[in-house]
C-alpha cells in the first residue's frame, strides 16, 4: 500500500467515525414518564366501583403522543376511559366491581412514543359504594 493510500484510507476512516459519534449536543433528551402530581393515582383505599381521575406527565416526547394507560391483574383491575390521552391530561379510572385477588391493582401509564419508558402505581381495592366516572 502506497502513503497515499494509506493516508486516504485513514482519512475516511476518521472520518466516519466523526460522522458516526455525532454531536452529543445533538442526541435525544430520554423520554420521561412520572404521575401527574394534580391527578396523581389514589393513595387512600379505593372502593369498588368507584372512579379516580389520574393523569401523567410525559417529558422530552417531541411526538407529544401521550401515554396509555393499563392494569394488572388484566380482568380485574377496573378500566381507563379513554386508555390513551395526552400527557398531564386526565383519565377516569373506574376501579373493578369486585375486589382482585391480593386486594391492589397496579395500573401503569406508557409513552406512546416510546413503550419501555413507563410509570406504575399500586391502588389498594376495597369493597364499597360505587361511584362511576362523571
Amino acid at each position: 500500500m502506497t502513503l497515499r493510500a494509506f493516508t486516504l484510507l485513514c482519512i475516511v476512516i476518521l472520518v466516519g467515525l466523526l460522522v458516526g459519534c455525532g454531536d452529543p449536543k445533538s442526541q435525544a433528551v430520554p423520554i420521561t414518564v412520572a404521575f401527574d402530581p394534580n391527578f396523581p393515582p389514589p393513595t387512600a383505599p379505593l372502593d369498588t366501583d368507584a372512579y379516580a381521575p389520574i393523569a401523567a406527565d410525559v417529558t422530552n416526547d417531541n411526538q407529544n403522543a401521550g401515554v396509555t394507560f393499563t392494569c394488572t391483574p388484566v380482568g380485574s383491575c377496573g378500566t381507563f376511559t379513554p386508555s390513551q390521552t395526552g400527557s398531564a391530561v386526565p383519565v377516569c379510572y373506574l376501579a373493578p366491581s369486585q375486589v382482585p385477588t391480593g386486594g391492589t391493582a397496579t395500573i401503569t401509564a406508557t409513552s406512546v412514543t416510546d413503550p419501555t419508558k413507563f410509570k406504575s402505581a399500586t391502588i389498594t381495592i376495597v369493597a364499597g359504594l360505587p361511584n362511576p366516572c362523571p
